[in-house]
């Protein structure tokens, strides 16, 4: 029986090989160096180097395998970025997502290809609606709309985080910016109202002696309702007797019940506030150094009435200043109407996008804050029953402040965005750069040459 060869042996035996292999191929079997050793590395090395790239190659094409168009009605070139939508059996290059969605009615992601794909396919003309928006992400909705002045700077904030602002106790004197600086507003309690401070009577109701108007955007101006003018009120019969136990108290005389100040007119006895009885006490030649005094029982005798246009007043005078001004709009909730308020803040409002028409100090709108992507909004009153916007214009914000008009709910439904839209008083949306309006019918537009915009 034959012994198993031992390690030695069998090394021994593959060195002999390679030996004479040496000295047949080479004709010398010294064996100084091993040519024939290192090629048969090199194979072994390149083998496995194929074996892995063919492995790798495997993986890429069964996790990203080359995408075929198929039956998708919205592609996007992966080497150029150009978007094409299939009309029939042809495809049509479109200039951005917002005219493939109109066009094709479907919100879904477009298929990526390669240029290759495309070029296997029947194509036609380019349709679209050229300065439409690229980015249709879609923003969490509007909780309020702010048009903030920061020295000279004017930013449009919707939708986007809001710097802590406060409602100030005192109104604000303002001129409108780059306007006649003769005409000046008072703002108070979210209203706008003008102010003559030629008329020695309103500046000194309202203690305005030596105060300086502070300028302000125009953009602000526009987004707060206006009151009627601060100015002595007009009242019928001025100078009548009084009604009832108020015979002694002509028509026009400012009274005292307690700590509230009334005026005495021809129905009854309306309160004011301390400016408005300013104001009809410095327009009263007959007007006492001190304000009568009347029994709180009064009260109970006669009515109490409300006629006078003076509610908007200052209740108190006094003004003060700030670094940032801002009109703010909240929409209509269950238990109150859309609220129109002046706030201000010592903190910078958000960047935002800058837009080309900004002019600094000038009238135009700067900037627009957003939360993100674009949003729908719906145009909609100050105030009133659609201050929520149910049947108010669509419009699309986009990303970079610009508004585009949506024609009608199914266009914004093509869009991806959902109804009824973020409610936006028109005077916020109104300073703001205009788009082309987004339409399928604008959208379906066959185009054998796309000019450029000025």
């Amino acid at each position: 029986m034959r012994q198993p060869a031992t390690r030695l042996q069998v090394s021994g035996h593959r060195f002999l090989m390679r030996r004479m292999t040496h000295a047949l191929v080479r004709g010398d079997a010294r064996m100084l160096d091993d040519p024939l050793r290192a090629q048969s590395l090199s194979l072994t090395a390149g083998a496995l180097l194929v074996a892995a790239g063919v492995a790798v190659c495997a993986v890429i094409a069964a996790f990203r395998p080359a995408a075929d168009i198929g039956d998708a009605s919205v592609v996007v070139v992966r080497e150029t970025g150009t978007f094409y939508v299939r009309v029939d059996d042809t495809l049509h290059p479109v200039s951005n997502l917002a005219s493939a969605r109109l066009i094709t009615g479907s919100s879904e992601p477009p298929r990526v290809v390669s240029q290759s794909a495309v070029d296997a396919q029947k194509r036609g003309a380019s349709m679209g609606i050229p300065a439409a928006p690229q980015n249709l992400s879609s923003s969490p909705a509007a909780e309020s709309a702010l048009v903030c002045d920061e020295g000279g700077r004017t930013t449009a904030i919707v939708g986007a985080p809001v710097p802590a602002v406060t409602v100030p106790q005192q109104a604000l004197l303002v001129t409108p910016r780059g306007a006649n600086p003769a005409l000046t507003y008072l703002l108070n309690s979210g209203h706008k109202a003008r102010v003559d401070l030629r008329h020695p009577a309103v500046v000194r109701a309202l203690r305005l002696d030596g105060v300086a108007a502070l300028p302000i955007s125009q953009a602000v101006l526009a987004a707060l309702p206006e009151a009627p003018a601060i100015e002595a009120p007009r009242i019928p019969d001025r100078g009548a007797p009084g009604p009832g136990p108020l015979r002694e108290h002509p028509v026009g005389t400012v009274v005292a019940v307690s700590d509230a100040q009334f005026v005495v007119l021809r129905g009854g006895l309306q309160r004011i506030g301390e400016v408005a009885a300013d104001l009809i006490r410095y327009t009263d030649g007959r007007a006492s150094a001190t304000v009568p005094v009347v029994p709180p029982d009064i009260l109970g005798t006669v009515p109490v009435v409300d006629s006078l246009p003076v509610t908007t007043y200052p209740e108190h005078a006094g003004t003060r200043r700030a670094r940032v001004v801002c009109a703010r709009w909240l929409p209509r909730t269950d238990d109150a109407g859309a609220q129109s308020a002046v706030v201000v803040t010592d903190t910078t409002p958000p960047p935002g996008a800058a837009l080309a028409q900004a002019d600094g100090d000038g009238p135009a709108v700067d900037a627009v804050a957003l939360s993100g992507g674009a949003l729908l909004v719906r145009s909609v009153a100050l105030g009133g029953s659609d201050s929520n916007g149910e049947a108010g214009p669509l419009f699309l914000l986009s990303d970079s402040g610009v508004l585009f008009g949506v024609e009608n709910a199914d266009a914004a439904r093509r869009l991806g965005f959902s109804l009824p839209g973020s409610p936006i008083p028109w005077v916020f949306l109104a300073g703001l750069p205009r788009g082309p309006e987004l339409s399928v019918r604008a959208a379906s537009v066959g185009r054998d040459v796309i000019l450029a915009g000025p």
